[in-house]
């Protein structure tokens, strides 16, 4: 009887002294699985660069008229995943275009933009995710263009600043949890007051007016844990 009762303590000792480990074990393993779910996971921090390239040319065989133009944009940013798949950050980037049509006109812009950046991935996949962005800030603008008319060459100059946004739709792809190459459709808009300037009578003008274009983008981008996991 005594060693009946003793067997039965031994076995209730037992099942509580394994039970520990087992609950542990099983909640390290779905830890795991969790965030393992999605690289954009709460805590880890984001920094990359993005950016785009263009130029193309025309002639007219009639006219023997050519214009060239070429625009570039560079951006980057940096951000940490306040919950998962949200990113809170910094966003920097600067814009140039250029155009000139041979022996009539040339024109040069150029934007700097600064601002908070908040981004949105919409999938919890291994892989990777659509992603929405939104960043409001301040923008810093010049631009020059100059004519021939009336065989005088004539050149205004607006410079200035004003306050805009950068809206980005997306898609991420994830290589070993570690890096993520994006592509993206850009929308920026910018509300300026500038100041004009005329080479010609060297009159200064205030002048406000809106400028926005629509692009593409791709880079990449580098996740690092704020710990060791």
């Amino acid at each position: 009887m005594i060693n009946k009762s003793l067997t039965v303590i031994f076995f209730i000792a037992f099942f509580y002294a394994m039970s520990p480990i087992c609950f542990a074990q099983e909640t390290v393993k779905d830890t795991i699985k969790t965030a393992s779910e999605t690289p954009f996971r709460k805590g880890r921090w984001l920094t990359g660069l993005t950016g785009f390239i263009g130029s193309g040319s025309t002639e007219n065989t009639i006219t023997h008229n050519k214009s060239i133009s070429n625009r570039y944009r560079i951006e980057i940013n940096t951000g940490k995943f306040v919950r998962d798949r949200i990113n809170i950050g910094l966003s920097a980037n600067m814009e140039r275009s250029n155009f000139e049509e041979k022996n009539v006109a040339e024109s040069t812009s150029e934007t700097f933009f600064i601002g908070p950046k908040g981004t949105y991935y919409a999938s919890n996949s291994e892989i990777g995710s659509i992603f929405f962005s939104l960043s409001p800030g301040y923008a810093l603008y010049r631009d020059q263009v100059g004519a021939i008319i009336e065989n005088v060459y004539t050149e205004n100059t607006n410079k200035g600043g004003g306050f805009g946004f950068l809206f980005t739709f997306g898609f991420a792809y994830v290589i070993h949890d570690r890096v993520s190459f994006d592509l993206g459709l850009n929308y920026n808009v910018y509300w300026l007051d500038l100041n004009q300037e005329n080479s010609i009578n060297d009159k200064t003008d205030n002048v406000s007016f809106e400028v926005s274009n629509l692009s593409f983008s791709f880079g990449f981008k580098i996740l690092l844990d704020s710990k060791p996991l």
